[in-house]
């Protein structure tokens, strides 16, 4: 139960902070010529910090240690980040497929990736540490 709440208030959240981003990331780089690249260089910081305050506080409920989860949020991110980078340079720049198609998927897969990583690792439930020799 608790599993299908947070996917679902991941969702919401991914849904909203994405849909915003790729209508920026459409207006930048339709409207003002802006190349892919540099789009989502620019914007990717703002959207990672307003993801990680939202997931850590409404999707996930965590309590622990913020500076642990805000290195695990970065390394997750940032490797999203580097994929999301080389996915357009190839399908997009190399191959010659739409930046909008291949950013599309990009969203979607790495939205899949990173509430892997938010619930099993970035915002993992504290262990409960009981003393050696003591039961619960």
């Amino acid at each position: 139960m608790k599993l299908s709440k947070e996917l679902i208030r991941y969702g919401i959240v991914g849904a909203a902070t994405n849909g915003f981003g790729y209508l920026i990331f459409i207006f930048f780089t339709i409207v003002l010529g802006v190349s892919p690249v540099l789009t989502i260089t620019i914007f990717y910081p703002f959207f990672l910090f307003l993801g990680f305050y939202l997931n850590k506080k409404w999707s996930f409920s965590h309590k622990g240690h913020i500076s642990k989860s805000v290195i695990r949020y970065l390394i997750a991110y940032l490797s999203c980040y580097v994929l999301n980078v080389a996915a357009l340079k190839f399908f997009n720049e190399h191959l010659g497929y739409s930046h909008l198609i291949v950013q599309a998927m990009a969203v979607i897969v790495s939205a899949l990736s990173l509430f892997t990583a938010q619930k099993y690792w970035v915002f993992r439930g504290q262990a409960i540490s009981v003393p050696v020799g003591q039961a619960l």
